[in-house]
């Protein structure tokens, strides 16, 4: 019976020792930090502490204003992340499909990837003005580019038996498109969308610090500039959990799709 047991526990435990591993460490990390904090061999007013930063996050939450800015991120980058992931297939399975359409767009696709989009920021601040747009086109922009260029990899390399099989039955390039090169080309789909995700919100957090009174990015721009490093940490790690969130989500996404692949 005990045995038994054991090897329950040793099962779990390898099925899960990821994240137990990783949970330890995070634990470790806090608890070294704040015993250096409370023995004084670090400067708390520039790097904190964990109890300093659990005292401001429970302020910052019981006045709400804490999840306000974060409704604000997440509406901004919801918009921008939709779009881009919208165009980005789209435009990737157009080119990966289309040989001449993809001569077209080709040079311009690999101009913006090998450009920091960052410094499109002040054109865009001209252009649609401090706020919401700006915010938005930037996070849009930055995960655009890579999720273009993913979906096009994968249609790109489409088992050409497939085409051939799909053609002898007389497929459309319509339904070849949506039921042979998209199946084929979701792993790379989604790593786009995982590449995306990081950097729209990314480019969100940075339009906000710049050009906004509002958000996490906001947030994270004025209490460092006021030194109020602790409110500063409440903001980053409400960040650090979304995006990873996300790509856990994205995670979930890709392991559910797994079934829609031709094989």
């Amino acid at each position: 019976m005990r045995n038994s047991q054991t090897s329950k526990w040793f099962r779990w435990y390898h099925k899960s020792e990821q994240l137990i591993l990783g949970f330890t460490g995070m634990i470790l990390v806090v608890a070294v930090w704040q015993m250096a904090s409370a023995l004084g061999w670090i400067n708390t007013f520039l790097v904190s502490s964990p109890s300093q930063i659990l005292s401001s996050a429970i302020e910052q939450t019981t006045k709400g204003a804490i999840w306000a800015d974060f409704q604000v991120t997440a509406i901004e980058f919801i918009i921008a992340f939709g779009i881009s992931a919208v165009i980005g297939i789209l435009c990737g399975l157009v080119m990966g499909w289309y040989r001449h359409i993809e001569y077209v767009a080709d040079p311009f696709l690999w101009f913006f990837y090998s450009t920091p989009l960052i410094a499109f920021y002040p054109l865009f601040v001209m252009w649609l003005g401090l706020g919401f747009k700006t915010v938005v086109m930037m996070g849009f922009l930055m995960a655009v580019i890579p999720i273009t260029i993913n979906t096009f990899a994968g249609a790109k390399g489409t088992n050409p038996i497939l085409i051939r099989a799909a053609r002898s039955f007389g497929a459309t390039n319509r339904q070849m498109l949506l039921k042979i090169s998209l199946p084929s080309a979701l792993p790379m789909i989604v790593t786009g969308c995982r590449i995306g995700v990081e950097r729209s919100l990314i480019g969100v957090i940075v339009g906000e610090m710049f050009s906004s009174n509002s958000g996490l990015g906001f947030r994270i721009s004025y209490y460092g500039s006021r030194l109020q490093t602790a409110n500063l940490f409440v903001s980053l790690v409400l960040v650090v959990l979304f995006g990873l969130i996300l790509t856990q989500l994205i995670r979930l996404v890709e392991a559910r799709l797994q079934n829609w692949q031709p094989k």
